[in-house]
């Protein structure tokens, strides 16, 4: 279950300039909380890192205008800022097209390009596109000098696109607690992603409606994200749940920590994911897992053992751990001890920093 290990090999030079580039900070989701920790990261050493935000959420007529000036400046400080890496986090559609442009230009001009694919809908994606944009995509993916996946399960993403392509494994990451923050006595459940269909959130609605007579009257929901906020209000409106939410729409801050010291059992019922950020954060607080067997997930949860996954879609399993968990707070201890662990020993942001310094080493020698 371990990340892979990158191989170190020590540089002649002092200093690695890193040119890193993806969405603006104030971005929601979890690509950007994954520059967040790489930014406010203090062990670097001799590595540093410049960053370029080359995306904005507006409207496209906006996000077209960021781009252009946001390559120009990428462009011009690559080839006249003396950078050893270009580092460009990617997910699908317009986001790989930009990355893409900005690859094909440095790459003419020799500089290492890494490709850090976060998409959780790039087989979607692809299998859309006509068989020249297929091609596109494919010579892309061998042009990069690395492609960085988020789990082994995922390097068929790109192998199976471009057999040429080079691709290694570095899972996400988080900080860790000195010790286990969880608390024992929570009662609150949390969602924590983008609301709509793709994240399960309309699923864990209707298992919130149909356990209602079932669930401890103190049991209540956080539903933490942005994206479809209003249409999740009107549905728990429909639903009469009311009386079972505390909070629709996003968070992040000292109100996320906040949720945390009151959450019991973290709910993502996805049906497409890269490795969700969420799992890991609240893993790492030891707050258990119920979410769905598919993407990378399979990687961090152990059935039984750290958490639980469903079918995505399987109503009826969601509702069956929700109770289960909800009622037996020794089991819920046992999942806590072994998921803040786990985090611990294989998704602790240092180790994934050394994995990623060796294959950047590896690249510039």
């Amino acid at each position: 279950m371990k990340p892979s290990e990158g191989k170190f090999i020590l540089l002649d030079k002092k200093e690695v300039k890193i040119l890193m580039c993806g969405s603006k900070l104030n971005v929601k989701g979890g690509i950007v909380s994954v520059i967040k920790n790489y930014l406010g990261y203090q062990g670097w050493g001799e590595y540093t890192i410049k960053y370029i935000p080359t995306h904005t959420e507006k409207s496209k007529p906006i996000i077209a205008l960021f781009f252009a000036f946001a390559y120009f400046r990428v462009v011009l400080t690559a080839l006249f800022g003396n950078y050893d890496i270009i580092y460009l986090h990617t997910a699908e559609r317009g986001s790989f097209y930009r990355k893409a442009m900005i690859l094909r230009t440095l790459r003419k001009f020799h500089k290492p390009v890494i490709l850090h694919h976060h998409a959780a809908e790039f087989e979607l994606f692809y299998q859309s596109l006509s068989e020249k944009k297929k091609q596109y995509v494919d010579e892309t993916l061998r042009r990069a000098s690395l492609n960085i996946v988020l789990s082994q399960r995922l390097i068929p993403m790109i192998t199976e696109k471009s057999p040429q392509a080079s691709v290694k494994v570095l899972y996400n990451a988080v900080a860790t607690y000195e010790k286990n923050p969880y608390n024992r006595d929570a009662s609150h459940v949390l969602f924590l992603g983008r609301l709509g269909e793709r994240k399960g959130t309309y699923d864990l609605l209707k298992v919130i409606k149909e356990l209602d007579a079932s669930l401890d009257p103190s049991v209540k929901f956080y539903l933490c994200g942005d994206g479809e906020v209003e249409e999740v209000k009107a549905k728990v409106r429909e639903y009469g749940i009311e009386h079972r939410i505390l909070h629709v729409g996003w968070t992040d801050g000292e109100q996320k920590k906040a949720f945390f010291r009151e959450t019991m059992i973290n709910v993502l019922p996805s049906y497409n994911e890269g490795l969700p950020m969420t799992i890991l954060e609240t893993m790492a607080y030891g707050i258990p897992n119920i979410s769905t067997n598919i993407a990378s997930i399979p990687e961090v949860i152990r059935e039984g053992e750290n958490g639980y996954m469903i079918t995505p879609g399987d109503t009826q399993a969601l509702s069956e751990k929700l109770l289960m968990l909800s009622r037996d707070k020794e089991l819920r201890i046992r999942l806590s001890e072994q998921a803040e662990a786990d985090i611990k020993s294989g998704f602790s942001l240092d180790h994934h920093i050394t994995v990623l310094k060796g294959y950047i080493d590896s690249l510039l020698s």
